[in-house]
């Protein structure tokens, strides 16, 4: 009997909460209509956010408006092998095949922040706290105190400095 109930509760459960075991997923078709290689959601200063996509070969793209429209948002990037966004605050940074660039603005313009890098080859960024990490292509991991004006190497006890992931 205590299975019983057991069960039907369960089918209960199941049936008057089947809308929220249903997704609904909806394409855009993107900026470039391919696969984007970095996505992060950014505050847009004035209460709201914007989305940003990376994509290897044509770059940054910008919406406004939950991924209905992409604007192109490379103005500053000198590589546009976008390949990985991390945010400190209102910093966004963009990791591609030609290094750290800096968008203190939405992505309106960017700026190179390679100072010490090794290797221009960015395979993946993170924030902790004020700190940003870049892990490089043959180069290991990088550390900036100061939004990315300098880097140094912090690869105490790695022992192998090469990348494992490769752009698509």
């Amino acid at each position: 009997m205590k299975g019983s109930l057991q069960y039907l509760l369960l089918a209960f459960a199941l049936f008057t909460n089947t809308d929220r075991l249903l997704a609904e997923w909806v394409q855009t078709n993107g900026p470039y209509g391919g696969c984007p290689s970095a996505l992060v959601v950014s505050p847009d200063g004035e209460g709201g956010t914007n989305l940003f996509a990376g994509f290897y070969g044509p770059g940054a793209f910008l919406s406004t408006n939950n991924g209905t429209s992409w604007t192109a948002s490379n103005t500053g990037l000198t590589n546009t092998d976008v390949t990985v966004f991390a945010l400190i605050g209102t910093n966004l940074f963009a990791g591609t095949d030609g290094g750290v660039f800096l968008s203190t603005n939405n992505g309106t313009s960017w700026t190179a922040a390679n100072a010490g890098l090794t290797t221009t080859d960015i395979r993946a960024l993170t924030a902790l706290a004020t700190n940003l990490f870049a892990g490089t292509d043959g180069g290991g991991v990088f550390l900036s105190t100061n939004n990315g004006t300098s880097w140094a190497a912090t690869n105490t006890g790695l022992t192998n400095l090469k990348s494992v992931l490769l752009p698509p």
